[in-house]
């Protein structure tokens, strides 16, 4: 419940409040996954640390050039994901997508990237 409520209140300041929010969790069930992402295209995967299969978060693998592993502060690469997104009015059509992280080992919150979708 952290998790979601961060990526509210960062969406809120960031001008595109979040309409809905969506655990990731791989289809073997394992809700602590490794995170690498893209911030200057916009787009990230999640790697399951259990079975080790690629979660491709809102179809945006193609978008990235560049991916980086994302780690928590503490140096912990096994964190729990969601994500937030913002559709334009009137509209499914997503606007902008955040991704948070929630580490278990130091309880560290927060939006790790995000990204306008065009």
């Amino acid at each position: 419940m952290e998790l979601e409520k961060e990526i509210q209140r960062y969406s809120k300041l960031n001008g595109y409040p979040i309409d809905v929010y969506e655990p990731v969790v791989c289809s073997c069930g394992c809700s602590e996954l490794q995170l690498y992402s893209d911030d200057d295209e916009g787009g990230a995967i999640a790697l399951c640390t259990e079975c080790g299969s690629e979660i491709d978060i809102e179809n945006s693998k193609s978008y990235m050039e560049d991916p980086v592993q994302n780690l928590c502060g503490c140096d912990n690469d096994r964190l729990k994901l969601g994500v937030g997104k913002s559709y334009y009015s009137d509209s499914r059509e997503v606007r902008w997508v955040y991704v948070g992280c929630h580490c278990g080992k130091c309880n560290l919150v927060g939006v790790y990237v995000d990204w306008k979708e065009t």
